[in-house]
């Protein structure tokens, strides 16, 4: 189901001042849709960056709730939305959604119409660790304007793991189980690199939902997002995640593929604002989107040169190729964590009680498509995402 509803035009400007806020209207024509969807994100537009603060109540002994608390405030994609609210998650059970949309008008970025649309309902987590998001009516409302709903589906094979102590024992288990290799061309090279039994977060028909803006549009997704227990990094293997969708009478469909890399060190940055913020560790983008795929027969692991290819595999040096580069932050504190005996036979936490998340992140030649579906399905893998 297409929303209909995007910021006002030029036309409607004296009532949006008298009312204070920004009113939508719909773009109409096929043709206008598909410009929208698909120009390319001004340079200096091009950014995703934002907050969030996860409580982790479930690895803490002064709650009994057991459910964890993302609180997202002013994620900002480009100059298209803002998204802030909150995700209630109890680990394999369910994620509730509660989260905004501010819009602004691409005509006007200074005119933006505040909580225009609201994603909500649950996404279930069954016996088997698939996350469901038809079962709990997940859903983008378009609660302002042209009131219309349009609805996430299909389902994701979630990850093996959803408790940090077991990360040990699944890296035992991996280093007697099979490997994989995962293969990128770098500077006309193919380069490799190997994984020991790597845990895919697998997008089984997953359809992303339309909006809340009209032109982008209702997107089917499938393939692999692998993770890596040695080094807790995300990875695409050959065929990347594919995102399928119709924008007027045209059909798309982007490949995307390289790597989530996890840095664990102490440091600081400088947020949006300037300020200066400490972090235990952050995640390093280097996804590609239609990228030259690898030759299958010139896919191979070299022992002997490990290092040197995986410096080039997770090399993120170019960032002229169209992509989504930088960092997500992580600032982890574990006050009044819950305990487990270590390998050692010493109680330990069983990871952090609570996260600071700052999102500072580059769309080099992305469309206004692409990064708005990038960054629904990350909001769909939110629970993964944040586990390691």
């Amino acid at each position: 189901m297409t929303i209909r509803i995007v910021p006002a035009t030029l036309a409607c400007a004296a009532s949006l001042l008298a009312a204070g806020v920004v009113t939508g209207v719909t773009i109409g024509t096929a043709s206008a849709q598909q410009s929208q969807a698909l120009k390319e994100i001004p340079a200096d537009k091009a950014k995703l960056t934002g907050a969030m603060t996860v409580d982790y109540n479930s690895r803490s002994t002064r709650s009994t709730s057991g459910t964890d608390l993302y609180e997202i405030s002013d994620l900002a994609v480009a100059d298209l939305m803002i998204l802030k609210g909150s995700v209630q998650r109890t680990p394999g059970k369910s994620l509730v959604y509660s989260v905004k949309f501010d819009v602004v008008n691409p005509s006007n970025p200074s005119q933006i119409a505040r909580e225009v649309a609201i994603l909500r309902g649950d996404l279930q987590i069954d016996n088997n660790g698939r996350y469901i998001p038809d079962a709990g009516r997940l859903r983008i409302d378009v609660v302002k304007g042209n009131q219309t709903t349009s609805a996430f589906g299909g389902s994701i094979q979630g990850r093996n793991v959803a408790r940090w102590w077991e990360v040990g024992e699944q890296f035992r288990k991996a280093q007697k189980e099979a490997t994989k290799i995962y293969s990128r061309v770098v500077d006309g090279k193919t380069v490799s690199i190997q994984v020991k039994n790597p845990d895919p977060l697998r997008f089984e028909r997953t359809q992303l939902a339309a909006g809340p803006f009209s032109f982008l549009p209702e997107t089917r997704v499938s393939g692999n997002l692998d993770y890596d227990y040695e080094l807790g990094n995300w990875l695409t293997d050959a065929n990347g995640v594919s995102f399928s969708y119709a924008v007027a009478d045209r059909s798309f469909t982007d490949r995307v593929s390289g790597s989530i890399r996890y840095v664990e060190e102490n440091g600081t940055f400088s947020d949006k604002a300037g300020k200066k913020k400490p972090y235990t560790g952050y995640y390093e983008y280097n996804l590609r989107w239609n990228e030259q795929q690898t030759n299958n027969d010139q896919s191979f692991f070299d022992a002997g040169a490990a290092q040197a290819q995986s410096d080039a595999f997770f090399s993120s040096a170019d960032q002229s190729k169209p992509g989504l580069y930088g960092r997500v932050y992580y600032n982890d504190t574990e006050d009044a964590c819950r305990r487990v005996k270590g390998e050692d036979g010493k109680d330990a936490c069983v990871g952090p009680t609570r996260s600071e998340v700052t999102w500072d992140l580059k769309a080099e030649k992305l469309t206004y498509a692409q990064l708005g579906n990038w960054v629904k399905l990350e909001t769909l893998i939110l629970g993964p995402l944040t586990d390691e």
